[in-house]
């Protein structure tokens, strides 16, 4: 009853601005502050060899040795304004924003206007130290001064930008573009304007125009780089970014490399071209996380330890989704239990995954806590209807594996109300049919099949069929609920119609699997089984199918026994007990099976005792619509071994009608008396039976039997049963047994009326205790009440009533057992018994 496993969006790591504020312009700026040191060179008193080592080191990188030179020049050269300039421009170097802002605010006002360089490196320090304003008025100055000079164009977009105002940036990136169609910095910022603006495609458009046109260029490098990771290809920014490793340091490199594996997560949930390939992408995401992981396990840097975890942490639970694609359900269980001992928050995107491995590994109340999680927290969001349906439809099904069928039908009553039938679709005239409409639908009417109210769900699911006839699923579920209520044969017309349009699906094919064993088509059940197990070996539904197949290959007991408690009648004796085991083998050859069992009979009778034993064997066979069986038995009571034979069979002729028999010489229904006394008989039994459904079965049996004193008994019976109250644990049936019986001779040692009526009415209620899957534990009461008449001996009263309990365990094993009390007339006589009853049957 599993749905198809449900795809879930997952979270690239964010873009990196700070990469592109960091380089953005550098080029331009160096080149500027090579312009200004050298005419400052020819101008100032200060020039010497000393000094321009200064500016050659600190151009070599070694930036915080220059600014120590500069200030010690500064000191000893407090009126010289190159070298106050020349501080800027290198603490900007450095990265060292608030320095280069301290030094701006300290500069006397001889040092001012500052030169292009300079200012350039004041207006991108209070950029990075997030001042807008001051840094918005510096480049807007840059402009003013400098209009040839589009750096500072450049800058004032960046600041639009990162100040929050995307579409002024947009607005003003565009607008330089078009001034200036091949510069890589305008296509740069254009890049990085789309990107804020959450337009990916474009940024990406524009990053590689700019790539095409400066591929050497490390802004251009690292903006193309976060354009394709921005867009979803996360493979080509990491073949990039490691054809340039001076670019990116190894922190860097394994984010990308965990964006590369977080975008084959992202494919692997999703359909694949063949079959035999849908966990070729898992698999490799999984590589990519087991590398990244082992990558992260080496010591860090202390400034990237915390980066190193969040990295670590962010690919374990990415790694989540790809153990879940994998169908690798325990292990997402015990990564993410794994982390919550951690204390490891995992953000929403993740939980539907883990709760979905919840559910697989049937721990309903586990995956209802996080689905319920998942969908409060969705409802202050804004998020794709289809995702929030995935997660309705499994806290639906954590309900109804919960036992809990009340929330279940609440849950999906919220999800119809959330998706309308119709979508009205802009620039459409005419409305949409909405799917995830039909998809709420169709779980809402399995809802009350899981509940047992298997007519609404037909009901439901035959008007859905109808107005979407070409929809395989719809016709899969109506014909689960046609199983359940006992037509295998309208099952299989509904399959037949699906196959036509998905014959490859695998709820198609799994419920064709289920329908062929119930039409005993062994052969057929066996092909389905197997090809439908070897596609989707991880689908629980597919694995409860096997488990079915395999239970109906192991060879089979049965037990049954009775014994009176307290009963003293001329039909069962006093402490009577009666014993019957059979074995049957396993399958041979698809239909046949042989067994062999033995049983015992015996009680007390005022005259004497009776003690009777019997060993038979035989064989079955087991076709589409037909079970016969064939016996020899070795019959023991009195003196020797006296051979008796058995012939039964059962056709059925629709998914109502079936008619049966059997033929047995020596038959075992024979009364323990008359074989006290050497008396045998041989006996038919023929009926006929209809079966509405589960709620509703009528029989008539004849019985004719022939014994060896030349005693000639006649039955027959009409039984019926009538559902008169469903609930999903509780059920109350109404019954009605009408018997009567004739008998030639009158004078046996054994009781035989002349002829006789019974007609009992009853009601049982069927209460389930505990159900947990394929375990359930239900007890029952039965009370009744009618007459029972015999000619000669007038009329009186019958009563009954009893109480018995069954349990069913991975149904292998089932067992029960009941105790019943009667007070009947027998001859006139009224006698009372009560007895108890035991069965069992166990697969092995």
């Amino acid at each position: 009853m599993r749905r198809a496993v449900r795809n879930h969006n997952i979270l690239p790591s964010a873009a990196r601005p700070a990469a592109l504020r960091a380089g953005l312009l550098h080029g331009a700026v160096f080149l500027l502050v090579l312009a200004a040191a050298n005419a400052a060179q020819a101008k100032t008193s200060t020039t010497s060899q000393e000094y321009r080592h200064v500016i050659e080191e600190a151009r070599a990188g070694r930036h915080a040795w220059a600014l120590e030179q500069l200030a010690e020049q500064a000191r000893l050269h407090p009126k010289d304004a190159r070298i106050k300039h020349d501080q800027l421009i290198v603490a900007g170097w450095a990265g060292r924003h608030e320095e280069v802002i301290r030094l701006y605010r300290a500069l006397p006002s001889e040092a001012l206007p500052l030169p292009r360089a300079a200012l350039a490196a004041v207006a991108r320090a209070y950029r990075d130290d997030r001042q807008w304003s001051e840094s918005l008025s510096l480049y807007r100055e840059g402009m003013r001064r400098f209009p040839r000079d589009a750096d500072f164009r450049l800058g004032e977009t960046l600041v639009l930008a990162d100040s929050g105002d995307a579409r002024a940036a947009l607005d003003m990136a565009v607008g330089q573009v078009r001034r200036s169609p091949r510069d890589a910095s305008s296509l740069l910022v254009l890049s990085y304007a789309h990107r804020l603006n959450h337009q990916p495609y474009a940024a990406l458009e524009a990053a590689s125009k700019a790539y095409a046109l400066a591929p050497a260029n490390a802004s251009v490098v690292e903006e193309y780089v976060d354009a394709l990771t921005a867009a979803g290809l996360a493979d080509t920014a990491l073949q990039t970014a490691r054809a340039h490793p001076e670019l990116f340091p190894p922190a860097r490199l394994r984010a990308l490399e965990g964006d590369r594996a977080a975008e084959l997560t992202r494919l692997s949930s999703r359909p694949s071209r063949q079959e035999s390939t849908r966990y070729a992408v898992a698999d490799e995401a999984l590589q990519a996380y087991d590398a990244l992981l082992q990558e992260d396990t080496g010591a860090p840097q202390p400034a990237q330890a915390g980066n190193a975890q969040a990295q670590a942490q962010r690919a374990r639970v990415d790694r989540l989704i790809a153990l879940h694609s994998r169908a690798r359900m325990s292990d997402v269980v015990r990564e993410y239990e794994s982390l919550q001992a951690e204390g490891v928050a995992v953000p929403q995107y993740a939980l539907g995954h883990v709760a979905d491995a919840y559910l697989d590994m049937r721990q309903p109340e586990k995956a209802a806590e996080l689905y319920l999680q998942i969908l409060n927290a969705e409802r202050a969001a804004s998020v794709d209807p289809a995702v929030r349906l995935s997660h309705q439809s499994g806290l639906f099904y954590s309900f109804v594996e919960s036992e809990r069928f009340d929330d279940a039908h609440t849950v999906m009553a919220d999800a119809l109300q959330e998706q309308p039938a119709w979508l009205y679709l802009k620039g459409t005239p005419l409305p949409e049919p909405n799917d995830l409409n039909l998809e709420a639908s169709q779980y809402a009417a399995l809802g009350y099949h899981y509940a047992d109210d298997a007519e609404e769900a037909q009901r439901r699911l035959e008007q859905m069929v109808a107005r979407a006839p070409g929809h395989s699923g719809l016709r899969s579920s109506l014909a689960q609920v046609y199983l359940a209520r006992g037509w295998p044969r309208r099952a299989e017309q509904e399959l037949k119609i699906a196959e036509t349009h998905t014959p490859r699906s695998m709820a198609v094919v799994s419920e064709q699997g289920k329908t062929a064993m119930s039409l005993q088509e062994w052969r057929q059940a066996e092909i389905l089984i197997s090809d439908v197990n070897a596609r989707f070996p991880e689908n629980a539904h597919v694995r409860q199918l096997a488990r079915d197949w395999e239970r109906h290959n192991r060879a089979e007991l049965r037990i049954s026994a009775t014994r009176g408690l307290a009963s003293d009648n001329p039909v069962a004796g006093n402490r009577d007990l009666g014993v019957d085991t059979v074995v049957y083998t396993p399958p041979i050859g698809y239909n046949w099976r042989g067994f062999a069992g033995g049983g015992l009979a015996k009680a007390d009778f005022d005259e004497y005792d009776a003690d009777y034993h019997w060993f038979r064997a035989g064989a079955e066979w087991r076709s589409r619509g037909l079970t016969a069986e064939a016996e020899v038995s070795s019959n023991h009571y009195g003196q020797g071994a006296k051979i008796g034979a058995r012939i039964q069979g059962a056709y059925d002729l629709s998914d109502q009608w079936q008619i049966g028999g059997q033929v047995a010489f020596r038959s075992r229904e024979t009364p323990l008396k008359a074989l006290a006394n050497d008396i045998t008989s041989n006996r038919l039994d023929a009926y006929v039976r209809w079966r509405a459904n589960e709620r509703r079965e009528w029989s008539l049996t004849l019985s004719p039997s022939r014994f060896s004193d030349g005693n000639r008994r006649i039955e027959g019976a009409v039984a019926g049963r009538e559902r008169l109250y469903t609930a999903p644990h509780l059920k109350l049936d109404g019954h009605l047994e009408v018997s009567a019986s004739h008998n030639t001779h009158q004078e046996t040692p054994y009781f035989n009326p002349r002829a006789d009526l019974s007609v009992l009415p009853s009601l049982s209620l069927t209460h389930t205790l505990y159900r947990r899957y394929d375990t359930v534990l239900e007890h029952r009461f039965m009370l009744g009440a009618g007459i029972y008449s015999q000619r000669g001996y007038g009329s009186g009263a019958i009563a009954t009533a009893g109480y018995g309990i069954r349990v069913r365990f991975d149904e292998k094993l089932e067992a029960g057992i009941s105790i019943a009390g009667i007070s009947r007339p027998y001859d006139g006589v009224r006698e009372r018994e009560a007895r108890i009853m035991f069965d069992l049957q166990l697969r092995f």
